[in-house]
């Protein structure tokens, strides 16, 4: 069961997040959109949407145009999530405003440049989102950042060509419109790290390590349990009989278990590197520093070989030590970020997170498969899991010799 569970549980829950990282990386979000405007703003923010990776526009429903009203009844019926609805004369009003600031700026012998007609302030261009109650905050911020984005695109074209046309009437000079196709900002997206051989995060990389360490720590259960029986056994008496401490008797568990639970890692290690990829997942990238992914992973034994030595010589009962074992496990997992990435956590509980042994190594892996971290670099994780193996084996010790003395 130490060996066949923890397998299966990687195997599934990387199953299970790798499509949520395909509906993060690839799948398009569904909008509904009325262009009520069909001038210059309307026309290019649909085209802006549309050759966008990140949204299908749909404009028609079995093979009807689509209306403001039977949008909004699709997304109040939770069909689809966003609607958008581009007002009627949109460019119009743009134009209006643009000409009326530019008056504002011109001399008045000047204020003739657009005819003899008077230009009032119009009202702004209108866009109304609709969104579905259940939708999330990131599907609404990353439609409002596109709108506006296309949005301020087009008001600049709208822009060169109102100032095109006050340049050809008083200069005489006609502009032309191939400038205004040019992006002034590119905008390049690439991880911090100078390594050329960087692994890309995605579900492998994160659910192998991730719940590895938690298989790991739960050894916790049954080492605990084994320690108690042989207490209530009188198994643990009879070999105080025999000539050694309480310490060597301890570290004789921590021996055994210790081969165990790294058996265990390196299966579930390999399984990501070999089995996954028959699933078709991605391949688990371990790095190229192995000496420092086997000395992590030999300390995070030692630490949760520790941690059973230390419920099992203070519970009171197998059942205590089950109970307190495994939900002190789920525990230190939740804060530790194996369930929930550290950066989504409030302020206070991001300092919680450093207390949590899992945090520990699972910070230490991320480090080797992502950052190709060498052993120097994991040293302060390492050393905090050492240092959390040594105070558990000696609290257990202590218990073990001063507290559980037969009367």
């Amino acid at each position: 069961m130490l060996f066949i569970m923890p397998a299966a549980l990687v195997m599934i829950m990387t199953l299970l997040q790798d499509s949520t990282f395909k509906v993060l990386e690839e799948k398009k979000l569904s909008v509904l959109v009325v262009n009520q405007d069909a001038d210059t703003f309307g026309i290019n923010i649909v085209d802006g949407l549309k050759q966008s990776k990140f949204f299908h526009v749909i404009d028609s429903l079995n093979g009807k145009v689509l209306t403001e009203s039977a949008l909004r009844e699709q997304v109040a019926a939770g069909d689809y999530q966003i609607g958008i609805v581009v007002r009627p004369n949109a460019t119009r009003n743009i134009r209006e405003n643009m000409k009326y600031n530019m008056l504002q700026q011109l001399p008045d012998e000047h204020s003739d440049v657009f005819g003899s007609d008077s230009i009032a302030l119009s009202p702004p261009a209108s866009i109304e989102v609709f969104f579905d109650p259940v939708t999330k905050n990131s599907f609404k911020q990353a439609i409002i950042s596109a709108l506006r984005e296309y949005s301020s695109l087009v008001e600049a074209k709208v822009m060169f060509g109102v100032y095109s046309g006050v340049f050809e009437d008083m200069l005489g000079i006609k502009l032309k419109q191939q400038g205004m196709s040019t992006r002034m900002v590119n905008i390049n997206e690439q991880y911090a790290s100078t390594d050329e051989h960087l692994a890309v995060p995605n579900s492998v990389q994160h659910n192998v390590p991730a719940w590895a360490v938690f298989a790991m720590f739960f050894v916790v259960i049954p080492l605990a349990g084994n320690l108690i029986k042989e207490r209530e056994s009188g198994v643990s008496l009879r070999l105080r009989t025999m000539p050694g401490s309480d310490l060597a008797m301890i570290m004789g568990k921590v021996t055994t278990y210790f081969m165990v639970i790294l058996s265990q890692a390196i299966l579930m290690l390999l399984i990501g590197i070999y089995l996954l990829p028959l699933l078709g997942l991605p391949q688990l990238k371990p790095g190229h520093h192995y000496l420092a992914l086997f000395v992590l992973t030999a300390t995070i034994s030692l630490a949760a070989t520790g941690y059973g030595i230390l419920i099992g010589t203070i519970a009171g009962s197998q059942e205590q030590s089950a109970i307190f074992g495994s939900i002190s496990v789920v525990i230190l997992a939740a804060i530790g970020g194996v369930w929930i990435p550290v950066f989504m956590m409030s302020g206070v509980m991001q300092v919680v997170t450093k207390l949590s042994p899992l945090n520990w190594s699972l910070n230490g892996y991320y480090d080797i498969f992502l950052r190709n971290a060498n052993l120097m670099d994991i040293l302060p994780n390492l050393t905090a899991l050492f240092l959390f193996f040594v105070t558990c084996v000696s609290i257990g010790w202590w218990v073990n010799t001063h507290k559980n003395q037969p009367v």
